[in-house]
């Protein structure tokens, strides 16, 4: 894909000037509606081959001595191509070569489910510019707020783009973490700061499976899993299918708490994680009680069953009473209401 990342690059340095060397991976702002203008544009470009043209040519027989100035700004007309000698024109490198990415990108750009992501927009409805990079890390590392946790909540992103946006935050963190180190060690007075990455459901975005969909999410996870010590950078990796976890993120643990598992595949799973020597301590996995865990790694001396406090309040994921349920009365439910939002997030986009 040279040819697209060339033209985010030319938007990008539009943006940002003051950038000399500007490269695909540098974290600044760019405008993705430009980015699709100029490849239509690119996709219709006709080339003037009369005397001293050779350049691109308009519709009204402008010619395009810079796509810059022309292609970011709308979708241009061009003169059709011709071989007679008083229009003629060619068509130009790339026409047609992106009708089904153009059609493609348009679809996407067009879904308003995924303006979080390509329009975001501050509180009071400006759009995010380069300066506001420092502050969006400052709140994902928690610094924005002062706070030890930052919780990203993905449980209204669209499966279509679960995979990218995992990968997007945690290149972002990795990205940051590495940098740091760098400026650290040149400077030792700086304080270091540890941060560590929690992948809640697991499962849904680092499995096992060689997907495409989740190509990029495993990606960036499992690089942050075999490089991150270095840079500081931790990773806890939190599922209830550990059998279908990614294989090198496991092989990257040095620590393991498994609480109750029912599953023998499960079970199965863990028990090939820990030593031969200690792994008859998994036996127990099906019938730990709430609070209990199996700890086994560089945390512990030796494997151990532990007993953990529960929280308070307990989470709303409980298992229900069902025999208490039952005799209950029936309850009204405002359906009305959960089909408005559930129809106004739709609409609007959001969760």
């Amino acid at each position: 894909m040279p040819f697209r990342d060339s033209y985010i690059n030319l938007t990008k340095t539009k943006y940002n000037p003051s950038i000399k060397e500007m490269t695909y991976d540098c974290p600044v702002y760019f405008s993705i509606e430009e980015v699709a203008r100029y490849i239509e544009n690119m996709n219709r470009e006709v080339i003037g081959r009369l005397a001293g043209e050779n350049m691109p040519k308009l519709a009204d027989k402008t010619l395009v001595q810079s796509r810059v100035d022309y292609y970011f700004e709308k979708v241009q007309d061009f003169v059709p191509s011709s071989t007679s000698n008083a229009e003629k024109a060619t068509n130009g490198p790339f026409n047609g070569e992106f009708n089904r990415f153009v059609s493609r990108l348009s679809t996407t750009l067009s879904d308003r489910r995924l303006n979080f992501l390509l329009r975001p927009t501050k509180p009071d409805g400006t759009v995010y510019g380069t300066p506001d990079f420092e502050k969006i890390m400052k709140q994902f590392l928690g610094y924005l707020t002062k706070s030890n946790v930052t919780v990203i909540d993905l449980s209204g992103i669209p499966f279509e783009v679960m995979s990218i946006t995992v990968s997007l935050v945690a290149r972002l963190i990795f990205d940051f973490s590495f940098h740091y180190s760098k400026i650290r060690n040149i400077d030792e007075k700086l304080d270091d700061i540890p941060v560590m990455i929690v992948c809640e459901e697991a499962h849904n975005y680092i499995p096992k499976s060689e997907i495409a969909a989740y190509k990029s999410s495993r990606k960036s996870i499992e690089r942050i899993a075999k490089e991150g010590r270095k840079y500081g950078l931790s990773l806890m990796i939190v599922s209830q299918r550990p059998a279908e976890v990614s294989d090198t993120i496991f092989a990257q643990c040095s620590n393991f708490i498994s609480l109750r598992l029912t599953n023998s595949e499960d079970q199965a799973y863990v028990r090939h994680l820990i030593p031969n020597n200690v792994s008859s301590i998994t036996d127990v996995l099906p019938n730990l009680a709430d609070g209990e865990a199996v700890v086994v790694g560089d945390a512990m001396l030796m494997p151990a069953i532990i007993k953990m406090a529960l929280p308070d309040p307990e989470p709303q994921s409980e298992s229900i009473d069902v025999y208490h349920e039952w005799r209950e009365d029936w309850r009204d439910v405002s359906f009305g209401e959960v089909i408005k939002r559930w129809q106004k997030e739709i609409a609007d986009g959001t969760s």
